[in-house]
């Protein structure tokens, strides 16, 4: 099988871009993670949200390719988990954590969606923001593979691990621009943020909503107020049950990584086999078709019957490509089996981890809320948001 030459993996640095569209990053490998180089202060450190990323539209093309859904949801899982851990490298920040849905105990929140993931191309798509409603950066990030790639992975990484260091360092670059004052801001609207989506009333009035999105402290609340004393300490229990559920989210991963790295590396050989068998059959074809035409042409009937027997042999050919399909598609059942939902025990409480986790975690928030008017006797906001 030919291999594109190594020279085409450096022209993939290309970047382009586009002003009524986000930016598309062709990825390459050589890319490292870009660390912090000096110790910064507590108040300089943001904490990050990654959303569970979202899988996006499975094409016609892709569901022949046996891209599954389950296999999406398990690679949405597995993508935001493994870019937590590529941003913890960097360091520079405070505590990252796996998200199952928007919550205000981050500061940045990177929300990721897959268009196209295999073995052979990957395509995400990046939305990070700040609390503040400030818009870091939306782009598209893109990569191709080869053969070679797989056989120089580094332990721990990523196939794709090029890709997931462009991300973090893109959001890092970001981080670093932002003054101290900023940093400052974009935490205090952070807890103020949280504080609203527990009790709306009172600490919605030390907000301000802009048009055009973005979120002003009007005031800040006195550092002993008992109010946010106890919000504070709901956003504590809510760090800790997001932190029990990252402990779930690094196990799958861990189960993930060799049977998901097997399949995107059979999955590249089976669809480049499965191309140049479906090429070498249509080239039959063709021939067979010429052949045949020219005997009767002719009048020869050799040459009709040699071109009879190339055709068959083209949709022998076909057939074997429809074997190499069926592969892929047992590679992606075996995936779906080897990576099975778990159970949690949690203060007591068994919590299934399945891909209603969202919904458990919105049940978990919603009892913290309810502990909070239980302690200070406010009534129960019907109308509250879960998030503002």
């Amino acid at each position: 099988m030919s291999r594109p030459p190594l020279a085409f993996l450096w022209l993939t640095i290309i970047v382009l871009t586009s002003s009524c569209a986000p930016n598309t990053v062709r990825v390459s490998g050589g890319e490292e993670i870009e660390s912090e180089t000096v110790q910064l202060q507590e108040s300089q450190l943001l904490d990050v949200g990654v959303l569970l990323f979202e899988e996006g539209e499975i094409t016609e093309q892709q569901k022949q390719e046996s891209i599954h859904e389950d296999i999406r949801a398990a690679e949405a899982r597995y993508m935001a988990y493994h870019l937590k851990e590529t941003l913890q490298r960097a360091s520079g920040w405070g505590a990252i954590r796996v998200l199952p849905t928007t919550s205000h105990i981050a500061d940045v929140v990177v929300r990721g969606t897959i268009i196209t993931s295999n073995g052979e191309q990957m395509l995400l798509e990046f939305h990070v923001s700040d609390s503040t409603g400030s818009l870091w950066f939306e782009k598209k990030y893109t990569a191709e593979l080869v053969e070679l790639d797989y056989f120089e992975i580094d332990p721990g990484n990523d196939v794709y691990q090029h890709v997931y260091n462009r991300v973090a360092n893109d959001i890092y670059r970001h981080r670093k621009k932002l003054t101290d004052r900023q940093l400052i801001r974009i935490r205090n609207t952070s807890e103020l943020r949280y504080a609203a989506s527990i009790s709306p009333d009172p600490f919605s009035d030390y907000l301000v909503w802009e048009q055009s999105g973005q979120v002003n402290v009007a005031r800040l609340p006195a550092r002993e107020d008992p109010m946010l004393q106890r919000v504070r300490k709901i956003r504590e229990r809510e760090f800790l049950f997001v932190d029990t559920i990252n402990e779930y989210y690094a196990n799958f991963h861990g189960v993930m990584y060799g049977p998901y790295t097997n399949w995107r590396k059979y999955y590249l050989l089976e669809v480049r086999q499965k191309r140049s068998i479906e090429r070498r059959a249509t080239r039959t074809k063709l021939a067979a078709a010429a052949i045949t035409l020219v005997g009767l042409l002719r009048d020869a009937p050799g040459l009709v019957t040699t071109g009879a027997m190339l055709y068959k042999d083209g949709i022998d050919i076909g057939k074997e490509a429809q074997i190499h399909d069926d592969a892929i598609r047992e590679l992606g059942d075996s995936l779906n089996t080897e990576v099975r939902p778990m159970v949690l025990d949690i203060q007591g409480r068994t919590v299934e981890i399945t891909g209603t986790i969202e919904e458990q975690y919105r049940k978990w928030r919603a009892l913290l809320r309810e502990i909070y008017l239980n302690e200070t006797g406010l009534a129960q906001d019907e109308s509250a948001p879960d998030s503002i």
